[in-house]
């Protein structure tokens, strides 16, 4: 049943499967399996076909417990179920790497498609992939071969037509290879870094060529996809998490426990999925993780949990070349003169009249990766007579994900988690890790360059990390111990163990406990010794406070989420009470019309659940606030009369007054803002607060990052590359409230027992994008709820399950 959101107005041919009922052909277990895992007849179905073989055990919810005797056929049984789920979400992206998007649907808005076919022809993606696929270890190897089999032998047995979803009856639809999934995944390595510059490098062209054919995407799109990378002191993405690891010292059981609280957008690939893969005797792991990469990427077994969340550190560096005057592909590096690297690129484009021509195109590529022009940004970084710019992505060529986190699965202490890290490392990801025996471990590995001090220099005191590409000395450095020539070695990466605990709120790795501040790391991985934000200083307060005795129960965990308290009101709502108590009414500025909002706010819980009534008049009055003094919540000034101090990053700012003379304003602004938009000063917010799935608007409780927010819940006007059209919206009140499509993806908490792990999820979208399927928003309710649900891990608990269904896929 769906919960729809209150009034506004209210207080290709393939050959067929054959799917039969277990009466009439039963399936026995797969090998090393016990027999209790057999359901009962009614329950079973199998899909018949030669060579791998998996049973898909549906619970509730829709979470698929993939059980299979080999790894090959448990991505088989992954990749079947995540078709049956989502498959147009990877349909889509396979399109995409592959450069096929003007293909099948035209050149698109201002070049659009063809900018990204021009693009990911340059990088070359699925050459790459195929060149790399036989040198990957052989079990990643055979789960990438066994997901793509697993998902074209679930597109056969349902025919293109049969595929349900946003991308229903779209005609690009069709088989995917293993190359296109690994080429795919080196795509997922640059969320990051290189998917930005795709139009940068799309228009990158000698001064002297004339580009006929385009593609001709205006200045302002290609500034915009870039502008991310330059922002927010090189925050490279607008993705988020809150991790913590809690050891044995905090938690009730005495053994470790996790949090994972990912914040992903709610639409196109970045969408998470749940799943368990079980592999007697190999593997037996829990989580979720994203379409087309075999695996789970944040989980647990058995003896350990594991989490990420975004690093803020550079995984990139822009490099300047010095020109040979005469001759704009040819370059300086120290006292050689080095030639550009042509690569033509030739891609077919679906004119309106349904035929195709041809775009040829030929980009250009430095010593280290593709120029780029960035003169939308700076006249000076585009390619000129003098000089150009090329990228230098720490991911390019990315092969180690699918290796990386079947290592992790297969872990069993903290100590493993840490070494796994050392040899793979991330792509742009911090790890937190919580084991059995209650130790807890911090890492922040991703794929960082290895800058030479000069490097470095040249790196902080430019707006947008450029180097001196002619420069030997601003090479990055190659030293053992690294994951990729060129990267930061582990011994130099920031990491920290401790039996109480560690977390991230995607803040440097300075503070992962106040206790132990980790210092002297290089500055390309973030800051040392600034103020946190709102958000990290809010997990660090409640980190330091657990209510249960003194230590964490998992109940806990969930709340810190889903409880929906803010810093910001924490800290603030009692002051400006006694402001409104003091000041409204007044003829001071501001106050006189305000004493309708101070009861509203006298009567709010603080929190930003769907039925609390004064949570939209706090957060359009802070942002009134944060619009005239953005660092208001993280400085002295009208908010704080204490400043920063590195010695006590976690409760400075502090001295919560505020100034009336900015407040008053505010909060008149605020109350002006509703009733424009038609809504009562008291209205809930899950009357103006939703997320639009399936024509309904679902309410949402949580609130922006900028308040200080556990549960992040924001919108974004590109929430991923996808093709799925994302519903209108902005951060701006209107009549329409606030649309909501990112934050808040996922919540994972985990406690060890003397008998095993237990969790409790939340998939806050739902299983399934099928808009007729059970599972398509039914985990929305229980979000709108605050609730969480348990994990079925134990093979007793998937068995006891009410709603259990299993198909038996096998296939070649």
């Amino acid at each position: 049943m769906l919960t729809v959101r209150l009034p506004r107005q209210a207080s290709f041919v393939l050959p067929a499967l054959v799917i039969v009922v277990a009466s009439l052909l039963p399936a026995a277990s797969p090998a090393g399996a016990d027999d209790e895992f057999t359901p009962t007849a009614h329950q079973r179905s199998t899909v018949v076909g030669p060579g791998y073989r998996a049973e898909i055990r549906r619970t509730s919810y829709g979470i698929p417990h993939v059980l299979a005797a080999s790894l090959g056929s448990a991505a088989f049984g992954q990749g079947w179920a995540y078709a049956e789920d989502r498959l147009c979400d990877l349909a889509d992206q396979v399109v995409k790497v592959r450069g096929e998007r003007s293909r099948w649907l035209g050149a698109g808005p201002g070049d659009q498609n063809l900018a990204s076919d021009v693009g990911y022809r340059a990088l070359g993606l699925v050459d790459k992939a195929r060149q790399a696929l036989p040198a990957i270890s052989r079990d990643a190897r055979s789960m990438i071969e066994g997901y793509a089999a697993g998902y074209n032998h679930y597109l056969a047995s349902v025919g293109p037509g049969g595929v349900r979803g946003w991308c229903a009856g779209q005609p690009w639809i069709g088989r995917i290879s293993a190359v296109d999934l690994l080429a795919y995944q080196q795509d997922l390595a640059i969320v990051s870094s290189g998917r930005f510059v795709l139009p940068a490098v799309a228009v990158a062209h000698p001064p002297s060529d004339q580009v006929v054919w385009g593609p001709h995407v205006p200045a302002a799109a290609v500034a915009d996809a870039v502008r991310p990378l330059l922002s927010g002191g090189r925050n490279t993405a607008a993705l988020g998490s809150n991790g913590w690891a809690v050891g044995g010292r905090l938690s009730d059981s005495g053994r470790g426990e996790l949090l994972a609280n990912p914040h992903f957008p709610w639409q196109g690939e970045l969408q998470l999925w749940e799943s368990q893969l079980t592999v007697p005797g190999v593997l037996d792991v829990y989580g979720a993780g994203v379409g087309g990469l075999p695996g789970v990427q944040i989980g647990f077994n058995k003896r350990v949990a594991w989490t990420h969340t975004v690093s803020p550190g550079a995984r990139f560096t822009f490099d300047r070349l010095q020109l040979v005057p005469g001759r704009p592909t040819s370059f300086h590096f120290g006292d050689r003169i080095l030639q550009m690297q042509p690569k033509v690129v030739t891609v077919p484009v679906k004119e309106a009249d349904g035929r195709l021509k041809t775009v040829t195109r030929t980009l250009w590529s430095g010593k280290h990766g593709p120029i780029v022009d960035l003169s939308s940004i700076d006249p000076s970084f585009g390619w000129t007579s003098t000089s150009a710019i090329e990228f230098r992505d720490a991911n390019a060529g990315n092969t180690r994900l699918v290796d990386f986190w079947l290592a992790m699965a297969r872990s069993g202490s903290t100590a493993q988690v840490a070494a796994r890290n050392a040899e793979f490392g991330t792509p742009w990801l911090n790890t937190l890790a919580a084991d059995s025996s209650g130790t807890a471990w911090f890492g922040d590995a991703p794929s960082t360059p290895n800058l030479t001090p000069k490097a470095t220099r040249a790196w902080l005191e430019s707006p947008i990390g450029l180097l001196d590409g002619s420069d030997p000395e601003q090479e990055w450095r190659e030293e053992p111990g690294a994951p990729a020539a060129g990267l930061l070695p582990a011994s130099r990466w920031p990491q920290l163990t401790r039996r109480d605990y560690v977390f991230n709120a995607n803040n440097s790795p300075w503070i992962a406990n106040p206790q132990s501040p980790i210092e002297g790391f290089p500055a390309q991985l973030g800051e040392e010794r600034t103020a946190l934000s709102a958000r990290a200083r809010f997990n660090a307060m409640l980190l330091a406070d657990p209510r249960s005795a003194h230590r964490f129960t998992l109940d806990e965990l969930v709340s810190a989420v889903l409880s929906n308290e803010t810093l910001s009101s924490r800290l603030l709502l009692d002051p400006v009470r006694q402001l409104c108590r003091v000041h409204a009414g007044s003829t001071e500025a501001g106050w006189r019309d305000v004493s309708k909002a101070c009861a509203v706010l006298d009567g709010w819980d603080g929190r930003f659940q769907v039925h609390s009534r004064g949570a939209v008049l706090w957060r359009e009055m802070l942002s009134e606030v944060l619009t005239a003094h953005p660092d208001a919540l993280n400085a002295a000034g009208p908010l704080f009369s204490s400043a920063f101090d590195q010695r006590d990053p976690v409760h400075t700012p502090g001295s919560p007054r505020p100034d009336p003379a900015v407040l008053g304003p505010a909060l008149d602004s605020a109350r002006q803002t509703l009733e424009a938009a038609g809504f009562p000063l008291d209205v809930p917010l899950g009357v103006v607060q939703y997320s639009t799935k399936g024509g309904h608007e679902l309410p949402a409780p949580g609130a922006p990052d900028v308040l200080g927010a556990i549960n992040v819940v924001e919108y974004t006007a590109a929430p991923a590359t996808t093709l799925e059209p994302v519903v209108p919206g902005g951060d701006k009140l209107s009549k329409d409230g606030y649309q909501v499509n990112t934050g808040t993806s996922m919540l994972l908490a985990v406690r060890f027992t003397g008998s095993g792990p237990q969790a409790k999820c939340l998939l806050t979208f739902s299983q399934s994008i099928d808009p007729a399927s059970p599972h398509f928003a039914d985990q929305q309710e229980l979000f709108a709820q605050g609730k969480a649900r348990d994990c079925l891990y134990a093979q007793s608990e998937i068995r006891a399950d009410p709603h259990l269904r299993t198909t038996v896929v096998t296939g070649s």
